[in-house]
């Protein structure tokens, strides 16, 4: 019978099944939720279990989570609301052409104040927002890490 030899990949390498003796590696945050931009707590928390039975989280980390989030969400809101405001503000400049001659120049530089005010107001409540994501994610981060390390 003629063998053919086949190199192991590290795929092969890595197989981590039953026979196995070297301990279930655990994966890493990136691995579990790096493709999604949001992770609500009540999930985060039930993965963690499901992969880590003997986890060591406490209820105030589970708290703390969900004040970050409730946190990153309202700003969400916020950015949402300011994008609707920047969007339906930035249609009155054209309204104005339809208004009679006295009133035009008045609503337009009107409109074009509403807009700049929205985009700085936008520019202020993104970054606010960024920050309180990565607050968020950096606390899950925190939990994860430190229970992969028990």
């Amino acid at each position: 019978m003629l063998r053919i030899w086949r190199p192991m990949s590290s795929a092969d390498l890595n197989n981590e099944d039953h026979s196995s003796d070297k301990p279930r590696r655990f994966s890493s945050f990136d691995e579990l939720f790096g493709a999604e931009p949001y992770v609500t707590p009540d999930r985060f928390f039930r993965e963690l279990k499901l992969r880590s039975p003997g986890g060591d989280f406490s209820r105030e980390d589970y708290k703390r989570a969900v004040f970050l989030f409730l946190r990153l969400q309202s700003a969400r809101r916020i950015v949402f609301g300011l994008i609707l405001l920047l969007m339906i503000v930035s249609s009155v400049p054209f309204f104005c052409l339809s208004l009679s001659e006295e009133l035009r120049t008045e609503v337009f530089v009107g409109g074009i104040s509403m807009e700049v005010v929205a985009g700085i107001g936008l520019f202020f409540a993104q970054s606010r927002w960024l920050a309180r994501r990565r607050d968020y994610s950096h606390w899950l981060r925190v939990v994860h890490r430190r229970t992969s390390e028990i």
